[in-house]
């Protein structure tokens, strides 16, 4: 799929960036043992899932995913590795969409915009939940 970028460092895919992707049916961008799963459906008018539900299963998460969609506006993401170096910035605009397995990142707000984010919970407040970067002076 052309329209997806991959943002890797260290041999380790940390962010997965769609461009307004094109599917038939359903294709899932991230591979199996990722622990946050995210796919793209396309279906016609009509097309029906059959009525189900995901039973409860133990599932251990060891590190917090983020997905979040732009509906309107524009945003600049920066990835970091790691180490807090950076590895790739995009531009993301209405209709795309980021998602971050790793490392770190930060969002800049070039238009007007409207995101929605999606990230494993629950939540523990902003103390436990981010790490935010100190740069050296």
């Amino acid at each position: 799929m052309s329209d997806l970028k991959t943002i890797t460092a260290h041999g380790r895919t940390l962010a997965i960036i769609g461009k307004k992707p094109k599917v038939d049916g359903i294709k899932f961008v991230t591979e199996p043992q990722d622990p946050f799963q995210v796919g793209i459906m396309e279906r016609p008018k009509g097309y029906e899932v059959k009525p189900h539900r995901h039973p409860d299963r133990p599932i251990t998460v060891e590190s917090v995913s983020e997905f979040f969609y732009v509906e309107k506006g524009k945003v600049r993401l920066t990835v970091f590795d790691d180490q807090w170096n950076p590895v790739g910035k995009e531009e993301i605009g209405a209709g795309e969409f980021a998602l971050i397995l790793g490392g770190g990142h930060g969002v800049e707000f070039l238009e007007d915009t409207r995101m929605h984010e999606v990230k494993q919970g629950p939540y523990p407040g902003d103390s436990g939940s981010k790490e935010f970067f100190r740069a050296i002076a």
